[in-house]
C-alpha cells in the first residue's frame, strides 16, 4: 500500500510542478494579445483546479493508507498522517478559500472573504502562491519519506 501512497503523490508532484510551469509558459506566450492576460488567467485557473481536486483526492487516499499502516504498527508511529492533513489543509484553503477571491476579483464581483479582509488582487495570488510552492515542498518530503520508509521495509 505504500507503494500505491508513493505513486499517487509522485504523479500529484509531477502535475503540481508540471503545471506551475505551464501556467509561467502560459502568461508568456500570451502576454502580448491584447486579452492575453485574461485568457491565460483563465487557463491558468482551470490547470490549478485540476490539480487542487486531484491533490485532495491523491492526498485523501494517502492519509488512508498511513493512518491504516500506523494502526497495524506495534511500534514508533510514523508521523505521514499528520503531515498529510497539514498537505489537505493547504489544497484546501487555495481551492476553497483563495481561489474564489481571486476569481472574483478578476470579474470585479464581491466575496465574503475578501469583504473581510481585503487586499487586492496581488495580494490575494500571492497568498495563493506562497501556499501552492509550501504544499508542493511538503509533498515532496512526504513522497522522499514514503519512499525512503519502503525501501526500509520496516
Amino acid at each position: 500500500m505504500r507503494r500505491l501512497s508513493a505513486l499517487l503523490i509522485s504523479i500529484w508532484l509531477g502535475v503540481h510542478i508540471g503545471f506551475g510551469i505551464a501556467a509561467y509558459n502560459i502568461f508568456s506566450k500570451l502576454s502580448h494579445l491584447s486579452d492575453g492576460k485574461i485568457l491565460a488567467g483563465n487557463i491558468a485557473g482551470v490547470l490549478f483546479s485540476i490539480v487542487n481536486w486531484f491533490g485532495l483526492l491523491a492526498w485523501l487516499l494517502v492519509f488512508i493508507i498511513a493512518r491504516q499502516d500506523n494502526q497495524r504498527r506495534s511500534y514508533g508511529k510514523s508521523r505521514i498522517p499528520a503531515w498529510t492533513i497539514v498537505l489537505l489543509v493547504l489544497i484546501a484553503v487555495n481551492q476553497f478559500l483563495f481561489s474564489p477571491v481571486i476569481a472574483a476579483l478578476k470579474t470585479q464581483q464581491s466575496n465574503w472573504l475578501h469583504s473581510l479582509i481585503g487586499g487586492g488582487f496581488g495580494m490575494w495570488h500571492g497568498l495563493s502562491y506562497v501556499i501552492y510552492m509550501i504544499a508542493g515542498l511538503v509533498g515532496l518530503g512526504l513522497c522522499i519519506r514514503l519512499l525512503r520508509l519502503d525501501e526500509q521495509r520496516y
